[in-house]
C-alpha cells in the first residue's frame, strides 16, 4: 500500500503520530475485510501538521468536523484516507496498546484489537446505514477470535458507556449463537 508508505515516511521525517484503525485494522488481525480507504487515527493537537500532509500528497479534505476529516485523492490510483483525532490522553493509551504491523512495503502501527472493538462499539452508537453491517460484523469478528481480551462483563459496561444496552443484548445473542 504505497500511500500508507507515503505517509509513514513523511510522519516519521516530522515526528507526527498515528496508528491504523478501520477496515485495514480488521485485516491487519486476520479478518478478512473489504475497505475502500484508509482510516487513521491522529493527536488532535496534530490536526494542522495532519492537514498539511494531506494537501502535500495532494489530497482534497471534504467532511471536516472537531474530531474526524475525510480526504480524497485528486486521482484514483490512491486510497482515500479518513483521519480521527483524538486527545493527547486518549492518543497515549491508544498508542501503548498498539502493534506495529507490515503492510506491504510499509510499516505501521495498529491499535490494539480491544481497542479497536471499542471502537466499533462507538461507531455502532451513531448509526450510519452504509457503515452499520461492517462495523457489526467487524465487531463480532473481532470477539469472536477472542483477541480483544473483553469478556461479557466488560462488553456490556463497554456498550453501555458507548452505544446503548441494545447493541449489548444483540451481540449477546450473536455471539452465543456461533
Amino acid at each position: 500500500m504505497e500511500i500508507l508508505r507515503s505517509v509513514s515516511l513523511y510522519a516519521e521525517a516530522k515526528q507526527m503520530a498515528f496508528m491504523v484503525i478501520g477496515g485495514h485494522a480488521v485485516n491487519a488481525y486476520g479478518i478478512a475485510r473489504q475497505t475502500g480507504d484508509l482510516d487513521l487515527v491522529v493527536p488532535l493537537a496534530e490536526r494542522e501538521l495532519w492537514f498539511g500532509l494531506m494537501a502535500k500528497l495532494r489530497y482534497v479534505r471534504g467532511q471536516d468536523d472537531e474530531r474526524f476529516a475525510r480526504f480524497r485523492p485528486d486521482s484514483l490510483a490512491s486510497w482515500p484516507i479518513d483521519l480521527m483525532f483524538v486527545d493527547d490522553l486518549t492518543f497515549a493509551k491508544l498508542l501503548k496498546d498498539s502493534i506495529v504491523i507490515e503492510f506491504g512495503a510499509a510499516q505501521a502501527r495498529v491499535v490494539s484489537p480491544r481497542h479497536l472493538a471499542t471502537m466499533k462499539i462507538h461507531a455502532l452508537k451513531h448509526y450510519q446505514a452504509h457503515r452499520y453491517a461492517k462495523d457489526y460484523s467487524d465487531l463480532i469478528s473481532l470477539l469472536r477470535q477472542g483477541k480483544t481480551g473483553i469478556s461479557r462483563d466488560e462488553l456490556s459496561e463497554l456498550c453501555q458507556r458507548y452505544a446503548d444496552l441494545n447493541l449489548f443484548a444483540k451481540l449477546s445473542n450473536d455471539l452465543d449463537r456461533a
